[in-house]
């Protein structure tokens, strides 16, 4: 009788011990798990975006993305490229102005010479040429050169903000794991706790040591599940390190709350063709256009001025000559080189034409996707949030039922203690599937990039 009570008791103690650390977050994890005063605020969900919260994420958001920007090499290879292309504007630009080449030298003669010969006088001659009329071949040339730094501009800004939303998406992944690390602690604490529990129940009652072996199977478990999410958490953690530099992941920390919300979709289709890779692709166009303006000038006729200020016969005489001509060329027959190229030109216009129109479909078509995807995750959030609700207050009877009244089954006492794990674990995967996928769409359409 003294046996029963004794295990009775130790049962009772046991269960409210058990039920306090189950009502309350467990103490602070250990390992690269989220503190829980951030666990208490993700689980939260109907106060996840207050406005002062969102202005802080703002503030964070983008210290972050300029920080990922600054510390990019390949957006430093990609401003050089821009400013390459915008350079190559004045280039084209040059071309409307005179060509001025200074040539000097010193002529020897030997032979028979007149007596008033100096040989090797220096002589020094000046050639300008400048473009008269040419059918619109240089501006061609200058708008398509500008159209191809309107494209460079666009992939710029277009690799920006793929670098913001990998920055910010491995910045919540790595959040996400952080968060799975801290339910897998907290299950397995649970669980050894149990274990502990069991144990001393077994000193009483060695019947139930078959109990004990189900725990301790469920306990190898828990501990494969924590290493799993410790070990994908650093993974992510060696991005981090690659796109913020080493020790920077506290820059991910309190921007979550800018991306709880779902974005005003139709407002971001709205504004499809502002996408950076449209734009660079409508450019690319534009550019297309213009070699072809530019080849159909070529069949034109050319007209140019030159101007001359040369000796009459390099170190045999003093005199100078000056001579003003106006030449102008025609392409009479060259073979069908000049027609062969305007045709392909005119065929490459219309395909740039056509991509443009498939990247608008297919960037439209992402957002759709994306949105759909971010909508049904944040509804399993709620659906989570609900049976969270439930199950943790079954658990909680669970527990007084198994150890004080012996009316459950360890079985279903590690089932319940598994369900609240795995529920915790959809909760936390559909929140955080949903942030990455709201980040994504505001990354591609430009609102990484762009906080005020």
């Amino acid at each position: 009788m003294s046996v029963k009570l004794g295990k009775c008791a130790v049962g009772i103690i046991a269960a409210i011990e058990l039920l306090t650390s189950a009502v309350a977050l467990s103490g602070e994890p250990v390992g690269e798990a989220l503190p829980s005063d951030e666990i208490r605020t993700l689980r939260d969900l109907p106060k996840l975006a207050k406005i002062a919260d969102i202005n802080r994420s703002d503030t964070q958001l983008k210290r972050l993305v300029q920080h990922a920007l600054d510390y990019s090499p390949s957006i430093r290879e990609a401003s050089y490229t821009k400013d390459a292309a915008q350079q190559e504007i004045n280039t084209a630009k040059g071309a409307r102005l005179p060509q001025v080449n200074i040539s000097s030298g010193v002529t020897t003669y030997t032979g028979d010479l007149p007596t008033e010969t100096k040989p090797d006088r220096p002589y020094v001659g000046v050639n300008a040429t400048v473009p008269v009329y040419d059918f619109g071949r240089i501006a061609a040339q200058v708008k398509g050169r500008e159209a191809s730094f309107e494209a460079s501009k666009a992939r710029y800004a277009q690799q920006t903000n793929q670098l913001a939303i990998e920055t910010v998406t491995t910045c919540l992944q790595y959040t996400k794991q952080r968060a799975l690390l801290y339910v897998a602690d907290e299950y397995l604490l649970t669980v050894q706790k149990l274990a502990e529990m069991l144990t001393q129940v077994t000193d009483a009652d060695p019947g139930r040591r078959g109990e004990l072996v189900q725990v301790r199977s469920r306990l190898l478990q828990a501990n494969q599940a924590r290493e799993n999410a410790r070990s994908t958490g650093r993974e992510f953690q060696i991005r981090l390190d690659r796109l913020l530099g080493e020790n920077n992941s506290a820059l991910c920390d309190g921007i979550n709350a800018r991306f709880f919300d779902k974005p005003d979709i139709e407002l971001i289709r709205a504004k499809v063709r502002e996408n950076p890779q449209v734009k660079a692709f409508n450019f690319d166009y534009e550019a297309a256009l213009r070699q072809l303006d530019q080849i159909n000038a070529t069949r034109k006729p050319l007209v140019q001025a030159t101007a001359a200020h040369s000796p009459i016969a390099a170190g045999l005489s003093n005199n100078y000559y000056q001579t003003f001509t106006i030449t102008m060329s025609v392409p009479l027959y060259d073979g069908k080189i000049l027609e062969s190229s305007e045709k392909a030109a005119l065929e490459r216009a219309r395909a740039s034409g056509e991509r443009v129109d498939q990247t608008v479909r297919q960037v439209e078509s992402d957002y759709l996707e994306r949105f759909q995807a971010v909508s049904s995750a944040l509804r399993r959030v709620d659906e989570y949030t609900k049976l969270l609700e439930i199950n943790d207050q079954v658990r909680k009877d669970f527990f007084v039922q198994w150890y004080a009244l012996g009316r459950r089954s360890l079985f279903e006492l590690l089932a319940m203690e598994f369900e609240q794990y795995t529920l915790q674990q959809g909760y936390f995967i559909s929140l955080f599937d949903g942030m990455i996928g709201v980040a994504t769409i505001m990354g591609n359409a430009g609102q990484l990039t762009a906080m005020e």
